[in-house]
Formats: C-alpha cells, sequence, structure tokens
C-alpha cells in the first residue's frame, strides 16, 4: 500500500506541470489570469509555451536512459533503486510550485527562459524518481498474475487519488477565488498545497521496499551494449511506436477538460470538476472487471480494446457547438460531454494496467536472454521515446489554442482537440494489435526452462 502511494505522488506533480501549467500560462478566455507568454507562432506550428516544454521533454527523455543504466548497474547499500527515489524526491516535488512565480512581466523573454530552464530541472528529477520506481514493480511481483494484482492495487489506489486530484485542483481554484483571492494568487495556493501532498505520498516507498531481499542480478552490460540490446528487441519496438502514437493523443485529454468546460459549456472551473467526476463509474467498472476481461480475451487485446474506447470517445468533441447554460444547445453540450466522459472511464482501467504488464513480459524475456534484471534500461529506453512526446503533445495542444482560438467566438482550437486526440488513440490501437504477445511469452519460458 505504502509503495503504491509513490505513484499518486508523482503524477500529481506531472498534473501541475501539464495540466494547471498550461491553464496558467495559456488561460482560457474568462479564467482571470494573463497570458504569461508570448503566443505568436513560429516555424509553422510552435509557440513560446509549445518551444519550452519541448526543449524540457527532450532533457527528459535524454535522462531516461542514463538513470536506467546505472540504476540498473549500481551497488547502493541503501539499494539501486531506493538511491535513486531519496535523490529525486525533493527537487521533483518542488520545482513544480517554482513555474507558478514566474518574474517579470507576462510575456517577455525573461517568462520564457524561466519556464523553460525550470521543465529542464524538473523532467531531470523526475526521471531520477519515477524511472527506477517503476523498475521496481517487476522485481517486487515475479509473475505476470502477481503484476496484474500490483498494477491493479497501484491504479486502484493511485486512480483513486488521481481522480480526486483532477476534480480538486479545479474545485480549489474556485474555492479561493471565492474566499477572496485572485484567481493568480488561487492557482499559486492550490500548487504549493499539491507540492506538499505529493513529497509525502513519494516518500512512502523509501520506507517499506528492502531492496536486500529482491533476488535481481544487477547488470554488467555498458552502457552503448545496454543500449544495443534493448533496440534489438523487435516486440519491444512494435510497443514502443504504439505507445508513442498513444502518448502523443492521450496527453492532450486532460488538460483539455476546463478548456470544454469554460469554452463550449460557458461554465465554470467548479463545473470542469464535475466532468472530471462524471468518469468515475466507468472507471470503478473497469477496474471491477478488467481480470475479467483480461482472463478471456488476453492482455493485448484488452489494452487494444480499451485504446479503441477511448479513441472512439473523443472523436464527437468536435461536432458540438459552444453554448452557456440555458441556451438551446446547453443541454445536449452537457449531456455528450458527460456522456463521452463516462464512456472514457471505462477505458482507463486498461490504460492505467496492461501497459505495464506487458513491458513486464518484455523485461522477463530479456532477462531470459541476458541473465540480467535491466528493467529500468527498458522503462529508460520508453522514457526516451515517449518524453518528447509528452512535450510534443502539449506544443501540438497548444498549437491548436494559439491558431485557431479558444474562446467563445473562436472555439475551433478546443473543439478540434477531441478528434486529433481520438485518431492518434486508433493508429496506435492498430499498432498495439500488432504485438507478438503470445510469442514473447512462448520464448521468455522457453528460456527459463532450457
Amino acid at each position: 500500500m505504502l509503495f503504491v502511494l509513490g505513484a499518486p505522488g508523482w503524477q500529481i506533480t506531472s498534473t501541475i506541470v501539464v495540466s494547471i501549467g498550461i491553464y496558467f500560462y495559456l488561460p482560457p478566455e474568462g479564467a482571470g489570469l494573463q497570458v504569461q507568454v508570448s503566443e505568436e507562432i513560429f516555424l509553422g506550428v510552435l509557440t513560446a509555451y509549445g518551444l519550452a516544454r519541448l526543449i524540457g521533454g527532450l532533457i527528459d527523455s535524454l535522462t531516461d536512459p542514463l538513470v536506467g543504466h546505472y540504476s540498473d548497474r549500481s551497488r547502493s547499500r541503501f539499494g539501486r533503486r531506493r538511491i535513486f527515489l531519496a535523490f529525486g524526491l525533493v527537487p521533483m516535488a518542488a520545482t513544480p510550485a517554482l513555474l507558478f512565480f514566474p518574474p517579470g512581466e507576462p510575456g517577455t523573454h525573461g517568462v520564457f527562459v524561466y519556464l523553460t530552464v525550470l521543465l529542464c530541472l524538473y523532467y531531470i528529477f523526475f526521471t531520477v524518481y519515477v524511472a527506477p520506481y517503476n523498475a521496481l514493480l517487476p522485481e517486487l511481483a515475479n509473475t505476470e498474475a502477481e503484476r496484474v494484482e500490483l498494477t491493479r492495487l497501484r491504479s486502484a489506489i493511485g486512480g483513486s487519488l488521481i481522480m480526486a486530484y483532477g476534480i480538486l485542483w479545479l474545485a480549489g481554484i474556485k474555492l479561493f477565488r471565492e474566499l477572496g483571492l485572485d484567481a493568480n494568487t488561487a492557482v499559486q495556493v492550490v500548487v504549493v498545497i499539491s507540492c506538499v501532498i505529493s513529497f509525502v505520498f513519494c516518500a512512502c516507498p523509501l520506507f517499506v521496499v528492502r531492496e536486500q531481499e529482491l533476488r535481481h542480478q544487477r547488470s554488467a552490460m555498458n552502457m552503448r551494449a545496454a543500449l544495443a540490446a534493448t533496440l534489438k528487441n523487435g516486440p519491444f519496438l512494435i510497443y514502443l511506436l504504439a505507445q508513442v502514437i498513444f502518448t502523443l493523443g492521450i496527453h492532450m485529454s486532460g488538460p483539455a477538460i476546463p478548456y470544454f468546460a469554460r469554452v463550449i459549456l460557458g461554465r465554470d472551473e467548479g463545473f470542469a470538476a464535475v466532468l472530471s467526476l462524471s468518469m468515475l463509474p466507468g472507471i470503478l467498472i473497469g477496474f471491477v472487471f478488467i481480470q475479467h476481461v483480461v482472463d478471456r480475451i488476453g492482455t493485448k487485446m484488452t489494452l487494444v480494446l480499451s485504446i479503441l474506447i477511448l479513441g472512439i470517445a473523443h472523436l464527437p468533441y468536435g461536432l458540438l457547438t459552444p453554448s452557456v447554460a440555458g441556451d438551446a444547445h446547453d443541454f445536449l453540450n452537457v449531456a455528450v460531454i458527460v456522456g463521452l466522459s463516462a464512456l472514457k472511464g471505462l477505458a482507463i482501467a486498461g490504460i492505467m494496467i496492461l501497459p505495464t504488464v506487458i513491458l513486464g513480459q518484455l523485461i522477463d524475456l530479456d532477462q531470459a536472454r541476458t541473465g540480467a534484471g535491466r528493467a529500468a534500461m527498458y522503462y529508460g529506453v520508453q522514457g526516451l521515446m515517449t518524453k518528447w512526446v509528452h512535450a510534443a503533445s502539449a506544443a501540438l495542444m497548444s498549437f491548436l489554442l494559439s491558431a485557431y482560438g479558444r474562446s467563445a467566438a473562436e472555439p475551433l482550437g478546443v473543439l478540434l482537440i477531441g478528434p486529433v486526440a481520438g485518431g492518434l488513440c486508433l493508429i496506435a490501437a492498430g499498432f498495439y494489435a500488432c504485438y507478438p504477445e503470445k510469442r514473447v511469452r512462448a520464448e521468455a519460458g522457453r528460456l527459463v526452462a532450457e
């Protein structure tokens, strides 16, 4: 229980940087906030905010394999994973708060530089904590059944907490504004409180993981050999391509919620919290039945089905017409968005649990081939290929909002988020369907038996 609390801890910091970050730096009309960075579009698709996120994402992706490699090879008495968790904990939890206190006048080059530098620092320490944390999961749970159970526990607890947080930060901003704070200060107070909670959660695994009891051989490969061996794993590359495309689409979904509430429904952050809450019934149903579906159709096909549901649920957003409470389109808009949110909830359990299980299959195959526990390198290479995509997703979203509009008078930028995200999810589902799950498990079993 204490180990899995680390996941919502670092996920809260990610939500602060991704969702609250774009809301603060490129706010929707009517939020009471100033635009903090220039909205000028250059190189056809980039804004200042998008460029800052891309630079941070590039630094983050380059850090992942390095952290993974040195964690796999670590000889620390404190634990080859725990030592990294301890080192990354404080700066990972503290840096997001500093993002919301930019110096100088909004729109100046100084704000852009400040944002870029802090994003780079945050992502470095995020990787120092998260890559070894994730590598502990296949080491704590040795069989696929145990991994499904541990991942389901992590997702049930962590998912519930991060879902609650997705509602509470929006409700918190509304509450502090009603208490008399201006919008800017309300956001800052919510973020500082969030960072303290994140620190407490992320500290929990340090007190319960006893790595000396885990029986995993440290890697003896040098960096070049370790990276080459990982990239020669064909099934891993198929999984990685699907994950890249899926990440590009899905990371626009959460940050878009307050924009849909403000621009399409003409309501405030409190109603955005209600939209997040409407996913909860679907999520609960998904967690109850996920194991039954996996038992019937397998891990891969359950994941494909989950992503198909998610992709289809995003497409109708592009057909909506902006409204305000009580007008002719209002009831239909609210019904459609709440219904689509509930449908997305059904897919959340599969998306939170199953990629980790599939990556565990690939790590087992690698360990059977090499004899070494190289879980952190696999998570590191996954980070190398996907972390910059997180940033690219934010850059794509900021381009849509800046180029096509994020107000009731010019809503196209907000409306396009749904179809773009949904289309990318559908493409990703096709690539996941190509992953050779049966062959991977059979080969790993054969090598272990030999």
